[in-house]
């Protein structure tokens, strides 16, 4: 079912292209109304009139002149500057509700059309650490991840969501050396094998030792590159501490509701024998030693190419500095890198190496010097970093052939990324861009199949806060485990539900209490624009009244139990002719209940679910004042009573689906 403002668009295209050219005939900005004065608005008028040196006004009667939408609208009325309101008909809204409800296909998606062209999607997001507990601040990327990828995979995209969970790295290094200090072994058998708790804090005692201890901080980077290069007991040690990490966040997974299994992960570790690869492609794709005139870094070098002083790598992270110093100097980028002046920017991407580290500069990328800022892909000790391991990651997504099952899944089959989406907070705004334009200078980003450009996108998020505006935390001061997070989640909606109805039964009011918790939480960060920090509040998020999860719920619930008073169930509803439509409440209904598809597609373009949540929350605002004003079981006839049931039974199947099948929280038959 094409969205009203689809509609809407179309019509007011063909009207300005008439009207003034078809050159003109572009976006005619079509926006809901303020519902005192309109169902929808037209407001290109102002901005054409500006292009044509004409009054607004008229541009907008000249626009009406050329419109053809008497069957959907009453006649448009020019307001203010040059607005055009539009008021939907209600017979026409009346006919595609009943077309709706009495189309089986139409009604199960709330009219919602799968894609024309629909897209393989890796959507990359979670992704908690290994050997530590799953805290707070992995809340975020995991269910607004799982919200977007929930809608576009409703939407008819192919897509492939992959938990890349950090199980390679600095700190296996540690915890491998501090676990051979304690004479831990990788042994299934053992009855007090050490539990998730545990490992946390093996962690924090071997990160203290790295930072106390330079010859355990020695061990430990041999202790990667050992499990880099495979290891018997580096890699029997690493197995260990990465399945009791994966049994942890799999247990949370499922009492969020994320929809990832074991399947879908696929960490730095299943990158780890491309990685070699991956640099050495870079060094051919971008020129290895430079690839452009001016690098702005001539005050580097001597005429004879030794480095006169050391390279400030400012903005380089401390751990890579030492290694990235003189990275610069590679013979081939020598005489590109005298040519320029200390003032003048990178041209052209291109990749240097100095004693043993790799990296890529860019332009654009400058440190708070307005010197070169480098992408490092390999330290000097040959290990690999976070970059790296991103750059093969897509690499293998776009580029790379699946022949082998492992590589396949979670499809079955070879598969090619159309659009690659992270979830990750904005922290790592600068990271991705930088990994985004070296995939792009290296022409990675070409889909082989359909010769297209891959999307890349960044879907960052902002932070949680405590009610206090500080990052949330115990009163310790440490990160909020989730765990505990969520059950008190469910012990404070089990005190609610026992208020508010104390004669439901025990499972009911456990499986209630489970479903209103964790959506409360769920909701409470999905409703917030993502780009946006929030403070955490549980007053606010179980309140049953306002914008929160327990409302919405609830009112689900409020729908199904009409159908109980009435006897009946929607599927013995049976229209006589259309709806009828005839108070202002039963028409705002209707209208919202037909806007559901646009705030959908409003999800998929800017991978937002509050726009999802403020619909649903306007469609449960709207469905109360109908309530309110309109009879439903006690209608005057009968005529009238089986179209408000429908228009009930119709608002749960959209709430049912937003809520449950798009964002992923649970709704309940009994509350």
């Amino acid at each position: 079912m094409i969205p009203i403002d689809s509609i809407l668009r179309q019509r007011f295209a063909t009207a300005l292209g008439l009207a003034f050219g078809s050159e003109f005939a572009n976006d005619p900005m079509i926006k809901a109304g303020d519902e005192k004065f309109a169902d929808y608005q037209c407001n290109a008028a102002m901005a054409l009139g500006k292009q044509l040196g004409l009054p607004p006004r008229a541009v907008a009667e000249k626009i009406i002149a050329h419109l053809d939408i008497s069957d959907v609208c009453q006649p448009p009325a020019v307001a203010g500057p040059g607005f055009i309101n539009l008021r939907l008909k209600p017979e026409w809204v009346a006919h595609r509700l009943t077309r709706l409800f009495c189309d089986a296909a139409e009604k199960v998606r709330g009219g919602v059309d799968l894609v024309p062209l629909p897209q393989t999607v890796v959507v990359d997001y979670a992704g908690p650490n290994i050997a530590k507990e799953m805290h707070v601040g992995h809340l975020r990327s995991a269910i607004l991840g799982d919200a977007i990828s929930r809608t576009l995979q409703f939407l008819g995209h192919t897509v492939v969501r992959q938990n890349h969970v950090g199980d390679f790295g600095t700190q296996f290094g540690m915890l491998i050396r501090h676990a051979q200090d304690l004479q831990l072994k990788a042994d299934d058998s053992a009855p007090s094998k050490p539990q998730i708790a545990d490992l946390d804090t093996y962690y924090k005692e071997a990160a203290l030792r790295d930072k106390t201890d330079p010859e355990f901080s020695r061990q430990a980077r041999q202790a990667v590159v050992a499990l880099q290069h495979q290891d018997p007991q580096a890699t029997a040690l690493w197995h260990w501490i990465v399945d009791e990490s994966r049994r942890h966040s799999r247990e949370l997974f499922a009492l969020l509701g994320v929809q990832l299994t074991d399947a879908d992960e696929r960490g730095e570790s299943f990158y780890r024998d491309r990685l070699s690869s991956v640099v050495e492609r870079l060094k051919y794709a971008l020129s290895y030693g430079g690839d452009g005139p001016a690098t702005g870094i001539a005050e580097v070098f001597s005429a004879d190419a030794h480095l006169r002083g050391p390279v400030d790598f400012t903005g380089v992270p401390a751990r890579d500095a030492d290694e990235a110093r003189g990275a610069l100097a590679a013979v081939e980028g020598i005489q590109r890198a005298m040519e320029a002046s200390s003032t003048t920017p990178i041209a052209r991407p291109f990749v240097a190496e100095s004693q043993g580290a790799t990296c890529v500069f860019l332009p654009g990328y400058v440190d708070k010097d307005k010197a070169p800022l480098p992408l490092i892909i390999q330290k000097g000790d040959g290990a690999y970093l976070y970059a790296t391991t991103d750059l093969a990651a897509l690499y293998f997504r776009i580029i790379e052939n699946k022949n082998a099952p492992v590589d396949q899944t979670p499809l079955q089959q070879d598969w090619h990324a159309d659009r690659i989406i992270y979830v990750t907070d904005a922290r790592q705004t600068q990271h991705f861009a930088m990994v985004f334009d070296t995939i792009r200078a290296a022409r990675w980003d070409i889909n082989p199949q359909s010769h297209k450009s891959v999307l890349l996108d960044h879907a960052t998020f902002g932070s949680i806060l405590g009610e206090d505006g500080k990052p949330f935390k115990t009163r310790s001061g440490e990160s909020v485990k989730l765990r505990e997070l969520l059950t008190e989640a469910v012990d404070r909606s089990s005190v609610v539900m026992l208020e508010k109805n104390p004669d439901l039964s025990a499972q009911a009011r456990a499986d209630g209490s489970r479903a209103v918790g964790i959506g409360a939480v769920k909701y409470a960060d999905l409703k917030q624009d993502r780009t946006t920090d929030y403070a955490f509040s549980w007053p606010r998020m179980l309140a049953l009244e306002g914008n929160t999860g327990p409302y919405l719920q609830y009112s689900y619930t409020r729908i199904r139990s009409i159908f109980r008073k009435a006897d009946l169930r929607p599927a013995e509803l049976t229209p006589h002719g259309n709806i009828k439509l005839e108070s202002p409440q039963e028409m705002a209904l209707a209208r919202k209940l037909l806007q559901f598809s646009a705030a959908v597609e409003s999800v998929e373009r800017e991978l937002k679910p509050h726009h999802l949540c403020n619909y649903l929350y306007a469609l449960c605002s709207a469905f109360s004042a109908f309530y309110e004003a309109c009879p439903v079981v006690k209608a005057a006839d009968a005529d009238l009573r089986t179209s408000r049931l429908i228009l009930c039974d119709l608002t749960a199947t959209i709430l049912r689906l937003g809520l449950h099948d798009l964002l992923g929280i649970g709704v309940l038959e009994e509350m």
